[in-house]
């Protein structure tokens, strides 16, 4: 009986050492560092292709699709235009967090990162807010053009897609 409890023990721990540093290694590759940062979709600065909208929503009427195709580049032209207003200050916080990476991982501490999460805090937010202001406009001037089934249908693409890059980024 005790020898078939060693046996069992000696299996259960030969497996979880051979899988367990399989699986170690298999996330150190894939793992959170080699994810590619992208502080233009955390600051919520996100464009909408018009064509797939319309799809999307299944508008078929052609004076609406105008509507929504312009109301749609003027928001996308306004996300241009905070892009490039706060283009040097995301390309930084960009770089600063490459570099905290590979400072984090050299010394196996991820304390360097809350040096990172501190500027995140305090950059992020204001940019945010200005997006969510044209992300309000554009819902405004959509919900008078679309009908309340297709408001819907918007509002869901919307916050699926936001959803989505959160996801994206989070892998």
């Amino acid at each position: 009986m005790k020898t078939i409890h060693k046996i069992f023990l000696v299996l259960t721990l030969s497996f979880f050492t051979f899988f367990g540093s399989t699986l170690l290694a298999q996330t150190n590759q894939g793992g959170f560092f080699n994810r590619e940062f992208n502080p233009e979709e955390i600051a919520g600065i996100i464009k909408h292709d018009a064509q797939k909208v319309i799809k999307k929503l299944k508008i078929t009427k052609e004076s609406t699709t105008k509507e929504i195709v312009k109301q749609l580049q003027d928001y996308n032209a306004k996300m241009d235009e905070l892009l490039v207003i706060h283009s040097k200050t995301l390309e930084d916080l960009k770089i600063e967090f490459s570099k905290n990476i590979q400072i984090a991982i050299q010394n196996r501490d991820r304390t360097q990162m809350s040096e990172v999460r501190n500027l995140l805090k305090e950059i992020i937010p204001p940019i945010r807010q200005e997006a969510d202001e044209y992300k309000k406009v554009l819902n405004k001037s959509l919900e008078s053009i679309l009908s309340e089934k297709q408001n819907k249908k918007w509002l869901k693409h919307q916050k699926q897609n936001r959803l989505q890059d959160l996801l994206e980024m989070r892998r």
